[in-house]
């Protein structure tokens, strides 16, 4: 899969994707888990954000899971080995 294809994917089956951005080894998908509600960091979201990485981490395709604040939005950033693209397990 290229990194096109990648994206439109990822982008299509969740709806909370703010980015990709792809270097030589990896790939950082950055997602909004903030609760629209009160602006804080929503859990159900980030318990799910966090199953995705500990899946990932079984199939050894996890660098780093970050949550992070840019502004007013609450985020994560899951940084993927790139060859996860072959196998989309997202």
């Amino acid at each position: 899969m290229d990194k096109d294809e990648f994206v439109e994917k990822i982008t299509k089956e969740q709806e909370n994707v703010l980015g990709v951005e792809f270097d030589e080894d990896e790939v950082d998908i950055v997602y909004d888990v903030t609760d629209p509600d009160t602006g804080e960091y929503d859990p159900l979201v980030v318990i799910d954000t966090a199953n995705m990485a500990n899946e990932h981490k079984i199939n050894c395709k996890l660098i780093s899971l970050v949550f992070f604040e840019d502004e007013n939005l609450r985020c994560a950033r899951l940084c993927l080995k790139s060859d996860v693209m072959d196998e989309l397990i997202l």
